[in-house]
């Protein structure tokens, strides 16, 4: 028996998003820096990553949970004095960053029953945290510091869905927001195959960018300009 109109469908996905990573930030007083790094040079630093989103939709509304979280990190050992009793020093560096993104929107009113155009209202939330360490194993002696930064902004944007046939379809979505200091834009493209009624997979590209400058009572600020962007695969269940 065919669905009703206005059954809701469900859909878990995982993205296999290959970024490059372009970064501008500092803190305090202190320069900004700036950094242009590949997927591959990241994935030598990859600790972890976790990339999902579940979506809800119909013929009316959608509805979609959007997870990006990554830890990266670098252990070194540095000679103080080449071939000294000491044994030299240890520098670490770990970095951590949490991207969720939230929305809910509805479908204008028009097009054909094969495509279908949300306009949807959300938020995207980041985490941002820092810890580095110098151990000096001579010495038995360790420092640890952490540095945690988090933000929120409000997003508007469009959902595109549009199928050609049983199998074949394309997805796409974009979206602008900020507040006061911060700023954030997303786009995504994908060309999809339906390889059962369940599964999915889709092919294309995504982009992100993030700006936010929080201020401290010195006079100094955290601030950061980030965009991610590279190619992406997903895999989808549906339900």
């Amino acid at each position: 028996m065919a669905p009703a109109p206005n059954d809701w469908h469900f859909e878990a996905t995982i993205n296999g998003w290959a970024p490059s990573l372009l970064v501008n930030t500092g803190f305090a007083n202190r320069p900004s820096v700036s950094g242009n790094y590949g997927f591959f040079k990241l994935l030598d630093h990859l600790y972890g990553n976790v990339p999902v989103s579940f979506v809800a939709h119909n013929d009316n509304f959608i509805t979609g949970l959007d997870l990006y979280w990554v830890r990266l990190g670098v252990n070194a050992h540095v000679d103080v004095l080449p071939a000294g009793p000491f044994g030299g020093v240890n520098p670490s560096l770990t970095l951590g960053e949490t991207i969720l993104t939230g929305f809910g929107g509805v479908r204008l009113p028009f097009g054909s029953p094969d495509f279908n155009l949300y306009a949807i209202l959300g938020g995207r939330f980041f985490n941002l945290n820092e810890a580095i360490g110098l151990g000096v194993p001579a010495f038995g002696y360790g420092l640890n510091t952490k540095v945690t930064k988090d933000w929120a902004d409000p997003i508007v944007g469009l959902v595109m869905r549009n199928r050609f046939d049983d199998k074949w379809f394309a997805d796409g979505e974009m979206d602008i927001g900020g507040v006061g200091g911060s700023a954030t834009w997303q786009f995504f493209g994908a060309l999809g195959y339906n390889w059962t009624p369940s599964i999915a997979s889709t092919v294309g590209f995504r982009a992100l960018y993030a700006y936010d400058q929080q201020y401290n009572d010195l006079g100094g600020s955290f601030r950061i300009h980030q965009s991610l962007l590279g190619p992406q695969a997903t895999i989808t269940y549906k339900f």
